[in-house]
């Protein structure tokens, strides 16, 4: 596995922007019951260590692209833990990362639940890496009922209090994202009513982007959500792809379900200036932001090619057959690809690589295409938006 991306998966090489991973510790102490770290780290990692190794091979890479002087690709602190643990004050592992991003001017996506982050000297590396816009702050916060928050989310602050750093931290210049995550319209806010309340409170805290993220669950623990919801019944779909020996089936909330609930999110949040996106969901048509995780709310950075760029492209330019529009999209300035990958280091461009492969496949496959996203198909050997 890629110790600082992703793997490559129909799933993640289709739909994420962002595939630059720093997992700065080895397990997660907010143990949230929902959290996808369960299908990729071991049961037996049960206490909370610093990656040690992880150090030097980051500053190693990022000297190398500073002195080539190339365009920086953002890493995501981090994917499967949260960087700012109560261990980190012991640690201080996330800080020293940090100095690295600083003395580098390497831009960074923090995902965290912490309210570490707002304390020092914590925030003033944040801040540092703000001034040059070279930071991102996505805060995760399902936005549940208090009494299931607490269930779902045992050892993790209360979303009040995560709330309340993302003020602070915009209050200082800090572009900040919410992700609202897991979102379950049994306990997010659903109704329009419910909507125009937590939007105002969005505008008010100075919140920039909010990416929300569809529950996704092991199709056998599906008694427990209708249990928590006290529903008889909550309408699912198939995530996974196709089964795979030793990993359980995956199902989401259904897009029929969700998609309503959105429209009303994008209404009311683009009057307010603040944009929208949809993660591993696929639903580009209600999308408003450039990207899905925020990037634009960066300086300087290029990503790799995703299906909504091809759904971006595809909607302001002709169709094209599935070999050609990969090539016409990465002519893009803020898009990299494999003709400009091979600067870069082989522990980044390598599995880059593989990834865009992965991506070029799914665009002949229309079974496939659709299932990531219902708004592409393939008709008559081209790609088509559906609106």
């Amino acid at each position: 596995m890629p110790e600082f991306v992703i793997n490559v998966s129909n799933i993640i090489s289709s739909l994420c922007h962002s595939l630059l991973r720093l997992e700065p510790y080895t397990v997660c102490p907010f143990r949230c019951i929902y959290c996808y770290s369960r299908w990729y780290i071991e049961d037996s990692i049960t206490v909370v260590y610093p990656r040690k190794f992880i150090l030097d091979k980051f500053n190693a890479i990022v000297k190398r692209m500073y002195r080539k002087g190339l365009r920086y690709i953002p890493f995501r602190l981090s994917t499967l833990v949260d960087p700012f643990p109560p261990h980190e004050e012991l640690y201080r592992f996330s800080e020293k990362l940090l100095r690295i991003s600083i003395k580098y001017e390497y831009p960074l996506i923090i995902n965290t639940k912490s309210i570490l982050i707002a304390r020092e000297p914590w925030i003033n590396y944040i801040t540092k890496l703000a001034e040059e816009k070279n930071i991102l702050i996505q805060i995760s916060i399902p936005i549940l009922r208090g009494d299931v928050g607490r269930s779902l989310e045992p050892s993790a602050p209360p979303p009040s209090q995560r709330l309340s750093i993302a003020k602070k931290l915009s209050e200082l210049g800090i572009p900040i994202a919410l992700r609202i995550s897991p979102f379950i319209p049994s306990f997010s806010p659903s109704s329009i009513e419910e909507i125009r309340e937590v939007v105002d409170v969005f505008k008010e805290y100075g919140i920039k982007h909010v990416i929300f993220e569809g529950l996704r669950i092991e199709s056998e623990n599906l008694s427990w959500l209708i249990k928590v919801s006290s529903s008889n019944s909550i309408e699912m779909e198939n995530y996974s792809i196709r089964e795979v020996n030793g990993l359980k089936p995956i199902v989401r909330l259904s897009r029929r379900i969700l998609e309503p609930i959105y429209r009303i999110y994008v209404e009311l949040l683009t009057k307010n200036c603040i944009t929208f996106a949809t993660c591993k969901e696929g639903i580009f048509n209600l999308h408003t932001a450039e990207d899905c995780c925020g990037f634009y709310l960066l300086k300087n950075y290029v990503r790799r090619p995703t299906l909504w760029d091809v759904y971006r492209f595809t909607v302001s330019h002709a169709a094209l057959e599935p070999q050609t529009i990969l090539s016409h999209i990465c002519k893009e300035n803020k898009i990299i690809c494999s003709n400009t990958l091979d600067e870069y280091p082989r522990e980044l461009s390598k599995p880059l690589k593989y990834h865009e492969k992965k991506l070029q496949k799914i665009l002949s496959n229309r079974n496939l295409l659709e299932h990531l996203t219902p708004t592409l198909t393939i008709s008559n050997g081209k790609i088509y938006a559906k609106r």
